[in-house]
């Protein structure tokens, strides 16, 4: 459907598939959606007193997104499939309207972005001039749709074959250490989370990119072997890419450019990162815990730089090697960190 309706009416029908598909598994979502969509779309093209009621909308949608991630007792029938992607698309929207950044478009060409189906529910957070861009262009290409379902067979084969069953068959072994090992064990469990989170979320990622490929757009990367990387700064540069890049560009350049305070940026940058995972002292303490080591590595490498030992080829693998594993290890002990000040203060 994509391709075989007559042009003027492809967005249409793709924000109508997708429609058709909230209505069957997420009622609510729809119902949140819809007129949300519409209101930010008035709000951001509205000629006068636009600046303020482009705000009262980012506040309106910021608050449903609070509400629902705040309410961790509700009722899976009553969760909105995908808030957590499209309320940040419509933030984005708005900022990038009243930047005057955007391109002339209609309400249908917004509306095909909002209810972009492959990438509703996981991400990635594609940004709308890239979306625009790639309506005026796309066409169908036989190229496209093999790689697109190369992407989206290696997607499922992440999601399926090693998140499902392979390291569901890692976590019954370390299982078996509980009893007798268990600090091997609570160790063990740290990398089974993060490894499973991530062969889950950059399988659907694939899935995403590869569904988009097909219907002729071109939708970002979101993971980069972040498990590579050989400090956490490089980390965040590329786990999850779509998101650290919204915080990047809509609350730490804005932040920095008002404060003048870099660290002060990084670490609201980094709570707000936390608080859209969940709504709660966790995330906050897991934010401060990462702006914290973010800050502690720019200053590393301010005082290290230029350092000649490090030009050695040699000695250079041995550190990088060295660094991919702190590097690691600081990111699956966040949780536990994070987890164990949140009790602290519950004392």
């Amino acid at each position: 459907l994509a391709f075989i309706v007559p042009a003027k009416w492809q967005c249409g029908s793709l924000v109508l598939m997708t429609a058709l598909f909230l209505a069957c598994f997420s009622p609510i979502s729809l119902l949140i959606l819809t007129p949300t969509s519409l209101m930010v779309f008035y709000c951001a093209n509205k000629k006068h007193h636009r600046s303020a009621f482009a705000f009262l909308s980012i506040g309106i949608v910021g608050l449903i997104f609070a509400l629902y991630k705040s309410a961790n007792d509700i009722d899976a029938i009553w969760k909105p499939l995908g808030i957590s992607y499209y309320s940040l698309r419509q933030i984005h929207y708005i900022l990038e309207s009243l930047k005057s950044r955007l391109e002339t478009h209609t309400l249908s060409d917004y509306l095909a972005y909002v209810f972009f189906l492959p990438t509703l529910h996981v991400g990635p957070i594609h940004r709308f001039p890239e979306f625009l861009r790639d309506i005026g262009r796309r066409r169908w290409d036989p190229q496209n749709i093999a790689s697109g379902l190369e992407r989206i067979l290696y997607g499922y084969a992440k999601i399926v074959i090693v998140g499902y069953y392979l390291i569901a068959r890692f976590d019954h072994q370390i299982s078996l250490y509980a009893d007798t090992s268990p600090l091997l064990y609570a160790y063990l469990s740290y990398w089974e989370y993060w490894l499973n989170l991530y062969f889950q979320f950059s399988g659907y990622s694939d899935v995403a990119i590869g569904f988009g490929a097909i219907m002729g757009f071109r939708i970002r990367e979101n993971f980069d072997w972040p498990f590579l990387s050989r400090n956490i700064i490089e980390f965040w540069q590329k786990w999850h890419i779509s998101l650290t890049s919204w915080c990047r560009d809509y609350v730490y350049l804005p932040a920095a450019s008002l404060t003048r305070n870099p660290l002060g940026s990084i670490l609201l940058a980094m709570i707000v990162l936390g608080l859209w995972h969940e709504f709660s002292m966790r995330y906050i303490f897991w934010g401060i815990y990462h702006a914290l080591g973010i800050a502690i590595c720019h200053k590393f490498q301010t005082l290290t730089s230029g350092t000649s030992c490090w030009q050695n080829r040699g000695i250079k693998q041995i550190l990088d090697i060295l660094s991919i594993l702190v590097t690691l290890h600081f990111v699956i002990f966040s949780m536990p960190v994070a987890h164990f000040f949140y009790q602290l203060i519950k004392l």
